[in-house]
């Protein structure tokens, strides 16, 4: 009697995995024509077109204005002040925090 309900017992947990496997499967091709749906659609779209081309006159402008007020550095220094208020606000947060417990 034992070995019949094993193999019964047994059988019903096959039978969850085939239906779960199924459900995957069947999620797995949901997911497959959604993908094949944007891709049909971006293929529809038109191509876009080049960007022009920047002017000779336009290129020595920036590099002389570029050798006068040096725009890569400014960028480089108001990207660490960003940075460094950043990782203040997080040091600050966590030192409320640690007073907050320690009381």
């Amino acid at each position: 009697m034992t070995s019949i309900l094993q193999a019964l017992y047994d059988f019903l947990s096959q039978l969850v995995c085939w239906i779960m496997s199924a459900l995957i499967g069947a999620l797995n091709l949901v997911f497959a024509a959604l993908g094949a749906l944007i891709a049909a659609l971006v293929a529809l779209l038109p191509d876009m077109p080049t960007t022009p081309s920047v002017p000779a006159a336009m290129t020595t402008a920036a590099a002389w204005v570029n050798w006068v007020f040096p725009v890569a550095q400014v960028a480089l220094f108001f990207t660490f002040i960003l940075s460094a208020w950043l990782l203040w606000q997080a040091v600050a947060i966590a030192m409320r925090w640690a007073k907050a417990l320690g009381d």
